[in-house]
């Protein structure tokens, strides 16, 4: 199985985790920024690695898990952000339908759907 460590972009937002993991000790809430990396992680894949984003996802998914379970017992709070951000990577997973959408078909769709609305 491959691993996130062959990607820079994975592993630089496993860093990111692990700074805002960190932050937590000092009593900084940091889920929304923990959702954002999270977030960006899911398009990269689906974007870069549109063959196998679950083997990717997956092996990222893995190291947070290790990385929190490595982190002292003492440190409820990293460990708690390191192992949400696990839980969130499998509960979130990637849709199989998840493709690049062009933003002038959205935008037109909006606009159908607005103009049926408005009508009487």
């Amino acid at each position: 199985m491959r691993t996130y460590a062959n990607d820079p972009f994975l592993k630089d937002s496993l860093n990111k985790i692990l700074g805002l993991a960190t932050l937590t000790l000092y009593g900084v809430n940091v889920q929304l920024a923990v959702d954002g990396v999270i977030d960006n992680v899911f398009h990269h894949l689906s974007k870069h690695r549109p063959h196998d984003p679950d083997a990717f996802l997956h092996a990222f998914r893995n190291g947070l898990t290790t990385l929190a379970d490595r982190a002292d017992d003492s440190m409820t709070s990293y460990r708690k952000t390191l192992h949400d951000a696990a839980l969130l990577v499998r509960m979130t997973g990637i849709p199989p339908t998840m493709k690049p959408v062009d933003s002038t078909k959205i935008a037109s769709m909006f606009q159908k759907f607005q103009l049926k609305t408005d009508r009487p």
